[in-house]
């Protein structure tokens, strides 16, 4: 067996199989851990802002325009699953006053210590074919699986660490953007914060225009007034509308993947047909809103978990009167202390949600 045959070979045999069984356990622990992975991200957040604070007061660091979260893959074989987590002024990467500190994310990338060992052993039945730097660069080529979970985490976590004292009290850029990626390489919003708002008039020209080709995503829109809104098969994902007015607004069959509408009011408002994996309405007014035909569909192309860690946040929402008629893939949907007075839902979902004694006697239950 030439080297390609014997590493396709052990992929295929030993290494995808692995890899789908070490991340179906870290998925397990995502869920069961989440609220103490989520308390240590915000110490770990407040930490650094103090530190960045503390350079502030000295002189030493301008207002902050970017905290970037990096993973370091050529330090993942040393056993080290430290991030970078870097605070950078408005000017980026030409901003040469070093201000940053870690985060430990061997709670996510612990397995591939585990994986390196295996197949270590694994690569001996190919009589010499396949070498230890074959194996170390199919367990880095593993590393984007890892992060997702990290990813995901902070999506959660960040709306709760933003409210703390120390980031309240840093010096900010006219705006900031939060970013997790590979260190020096590809990285994405995971918040985004304005001095001043966007103007409603502006943001509502630039919805209305978005396209398939230019979408309207990665924004923030909170804190606006965009009473009555349409929007008809628009990608909207990861855009922020929290605490923004958009009572009866439509959104139909829309991608509002991972976005936010903590503390937004949506009363009457339309999901119908709309895909809300990873999507947060913590503490929003839904009284009456149309879910309908919504999709929470969880995608694990290759394995990879790009949607769907998250699930979709309900949490001390008002959904009195909310219609989850023919919903499809809401088995991670969470409802800790929201109100579900006349809430129409699928009975299917009675063994998926877990709810209160009060919440299922308050539900409609449909067929």
């Amino acid at each position: 067996m030439d080297k390609q045959a014997a590493l396709h070979h052990l992929k295929e045999h030993h290494f995808t199989p692995l890899l789908e069984s070490e991340l179906d356990k870290l998925e397990a622990k995502f869920h069961r851990c989440q609220a103490g992975l989520i308390s240590d991200f915000k110490q770990s957040f407040r930490d650094l802002c103090a530190y960045i604070l503390s350079m502030q007061q000295q002189g030493l660091k301008e207002p902050i325009g970017y905290i970037h979260y990096s993973f370091l893959r050529t330090q993942m074989l040393e056993q080290s699953y430290l991030y970078m987590v870097e605070a950078y002024s408005a000017e980026w990467y030409e901003d040469d006053s070093d201000c940053k500190l870690t985060y430990d994310a061997s709670w996510a990338y612990a397995p591939m210590s585990a994986m390196l060992e295996n197949l270590e052993q694994q690569r001996k039945i190919y009589m010499g074919a396949i070498n230890s730097a074959d194996v170390e660069r199919l367990i880095l080529e593993s590393a984007p699986f890892f992060h997702s979970f990290v990813d995901s985490l902070v999506r959660l976590a960040i709306a709760e660490s933003v409210q703390t004292p120390e980031y309240q009290a840093i010096h900010k850029a006219e705006r900031l953007l939060i970013r997790t990626g590979e260190y020096r390489d590809i990285s994405e919003n995971l918040y985004v914060w304005d001095q001043e708002p966007l103007r409603a008039d502006e943001v509502f020209e630039q919805l209305m225009q978005s396209s398939e080709e230019e979408p309207y995503v990665y924004e923030n829109l909170k804190s606006l007034s965009l009473p009555h809104l349409h929007q008809f098969q628009k990608d909207l994902r990861y855009n922020d509308f929290s605490y923004s007015d958009l009572r009866g607004s439509q959104f139909h069959t829309c991608i509002l993947l991972g976005t936010r509408w903590q503390q937004a009011n949506v009363e009457g408002g339309s999901f119908q047909g709309c895909l809300l994996s990873d999507t947060d309405f913590r503490y929003c007014h839904l009284k009456g809103a149309n879910f309908s035909e919504a999709s929470g569909r969880v995608d694990r192309e290759n394995g990879l978990r790009t949607t769907g860690l998250c699930g979709i946040r309900f949490e001390h929402a008002n959904l009195d009167e909310a219609d989850f008629t023919n919903v499809h893939s809401f088995e991670h949907a969470y409802f800790e202390g929201a109100s579900m007075q006349g809430t129409r839902v699928p009975r299917i979902y009675q063994q998926h949600w877990k709810l209160s004694d009060s919440q299922r006697e308050s539900i409609v239950w449909t067929e």
